[in-house]
């Protein structure tokens, strides 16, 4: 439905007359993939990523023992030690759990990593496509990395590479 509805914006502002005769494209993956600090910057997530992967792992392989554990033994324990053994595997559970909201949830750690570390590279970009805009006098930049359902583009068009330049 957003999909449509921008379709139906794009082609009513590329119709006007005179407004929005003037349009460019971008590829801001492409522009990304070619600046060597929102390499750094996504290495730097990968790796935090799979560290805290790891640690995550870790809890949840000690929480399966205690699972396994506690099938084994459980014939063999009183009713107090089953209910104590069961509330320890309730809490490691719980642990996990945290710790997965605290590194991946959505106000997560990593969340809030990518922000500082891509956020200030992406404002970068779209700084340089205005410049590049207001230079050229255009009314209208797309990105055709997005899902703009941009199908074809002109490639006197493509303002990639002028953008991806003047970033350097």
């Amino acid at each position: 439905m957003k999909l449509r509805l921008f379709h139906i914006i794009i082609a009513a502002l590329l119709s006007l007359p005179t407004m929005a005769q003037r349009y460019g494209v971008v590829d801001t993956e492409y522009i990304l993939a070619n600046m060597p600090e929102y390499e750094q910057a996504k290495s730097q997530i990968n790796n935090l990523s799979e560290q805290w992967a790891g640690e995550i792992s870790a809890m949840q392989s000690e929480l399966q023992s205690l699972k396994d554990a506690l099938a084994v033994e459980r014939i063999l324990l009183s009713p107090d030690k089953l209910a104590q053994r069961e509330k320890a595997i309730r809490d490691k559970e719980a642990e996990v759990l945290d710790l997965q909201q605290k590194y991946f949830g959505p106000d997560g750690e990593l969340f809030k990593k990518r922000a500082q570390l891509v956020q200030p590279i992406q404002d970068k970009v779209f700084g340089a496509v205005q410049a590049i805009a207001v230079k050229r006098k255009l009314d209208l930049i797309l990105d055709k990395s997005a899902d703009s359902g941009v199908l074809f583009v002109n490639k006197e068009k493509d303002y990639s590479d002028e953008v991806l330049n003047s970033l350097k």
